[in-house]
C-alpha cells in the first residue's frame, strides 16, 4: 500500500494538499452523486477491471474520482487504489465511509498529486481535463488554458511508473455534438440557438474550444517519451444523457466505429491510452 504525501488532514481526516481547508461550493448535486453510485460499479466490472488485468496494473490512481465509486469496488476487488478529487466531494466520501487512507483533497490552482514519482501502474482520468484551466469550471477558458492542461497532464504522467499507463476521457473537440456540457463561453449566436432549439451543444469544429482532441493530447504529452493509443469507449459509456429513440443508435455507432477514426472528428468520445516510456 502506498503513502500519500499530503502536507495535512482536513476536518474529515482524508489528506488534503490545500493549504487552508474552508467548505468548498458544492458542485455534486445529489443527483448526479446518485448517478455515479450506480454507475461506477458497472463501469468497474464492464471496463476497468478486464483492462488493468490485461496490462497487470496493481496500483491504480483515479483522477477526478467524483464519490469514489470506482476506487472502492477496485480496492474491493483487490487492487491497491487511490482517489483524489476537488473538496466538495469530501462530505460524500465521509458519508460513505471511504477510507481515509485512500482518499485526497487536491489543489485546482496549485494542482499537484500526493504521491513520488514513478510510483503507480495505472493512471485515468474521465470527464475532467476538460474543465482545467477554466474560470468557472467548464465552459469559460482562461487564456493560457493549454498551458494548464499541460502541466495537468504532465503531472500525471510523473507519478505513473516507466512502462505504466495513463487513460484520458472525455467528450472529443473535433466532434460537432456534446451532450454532456453546455456551450462554449464564447460560443457565437447560432450556435447558441441550436443549443436552445435542440438541448445539446452543437459546436464549430474548429478553432478554440474549452473540449478536447488528439491533437491537444499530442501537445501536453510533448517531452514525455511515451506511445498513445485510442480505445472504444464500450463498456465504459453508456451514452445515458442521449435521446432515448437515439441511444441504441449512438452504442452501435460507437461500438463499430472503425479503429482508424477513433482519433479523428468521427468519434465523439475520446479514451486514450498513454504509455510512459521507459
Amino acid at each position: 500500500m502506498l503513502q500519500m504525501t499530503a502536507v495535512r488532514l482536513t476536518e474529515r481526516g482524508y489528506p488534503s494538499q490545500l493549504g487552508r481547508h474552508s467548505e468548498a461550493k458544492q458542485i455534486t448535486t445529489d443527483e448526479y452523486a446518485a448517478d455515479q453510485g450506480a454507475h461506477h460499479p458497472q463501469v468497474v466490472a464492464k471496463f476497468l477491471a478486464p483492462l488493468l488485468s490485461r496490462l497487470g496494473a496493481r496500483t491504480v490512481l483515479d483522477v477526478g474520482c467524483g464519490i469514489g465509486g470506482m476506487v472502492q469496488s477496485l480496492i474491493d476487488g483487490g487492487i491497491d487504489a487511490y482517489g483524489v478529487d476537488l473538496a466538495d466531494v469530501e462530505p460524500r466520501w465521509a458519508g460513505l465511509g471511504r477510507p481515509r487512507d485512500r482518499f485526497a483533497v487536491v489543489d485546482p490552482a496549485a494542482f499537484k498529486l500526493p504521491f513520488h514519482d514513478g510510483e503507480i501502474d495505472f493512471v485515468y482520468s474521465f470527464g475532467a481535463i476538460e474543465h482545467v484551466g477554466t474560470a468557472n469550471g467548464h465552459s469559460d477558458r482562461l487564456s493560457n488554458y493549454h498551458d494548464i492542461r499541460r502541466q495537468w497532464v504532465q503531472e500525471l504522467l510523473r507519478v505513473v511508473r516507466p512502462g505504466g499507463h495513463l487513460l484520458l476521457g472525455g467528450p472529443n473537440r473535433a466532434f460537432p455534438v456534446d451532450v454532456a456540457h453546455g456551450p462554449d463561453s464564447r460560443a457565437n449566436g447560432l450556435e447558441l440557438w441550436l443549443h436552445r432549439r435542440s438541448g445539446v451543444s452543437i459546436h464549430r469544429i474548429w478553432g478554440e474550444h474549452f473540449l478536447w482532441s488528439f491533437g491537444d493530447l499530442a501537445r501536453y504529452v510533448g517531452g514525455t517519451p511515451c506511445r498513445i493509443e485510442p480505445l472504444r469507449v464500450t463498456g465504459l459509456i453508456e451514452f445515458g444523457r442521449v435521446p432515448g429513440p437515439l441511444r441504441a443508435l449512438v452504442r452501435a455507432y460507437v461500438r463499430f466505429l472503425p479503429r482508424a477514426l477513433l482519433e479523428t472528428g468521427f468519434n465523439p468520445w475520446m479514451l486514450a491510452l498513454i504509455q510512459r516510456g521507459d
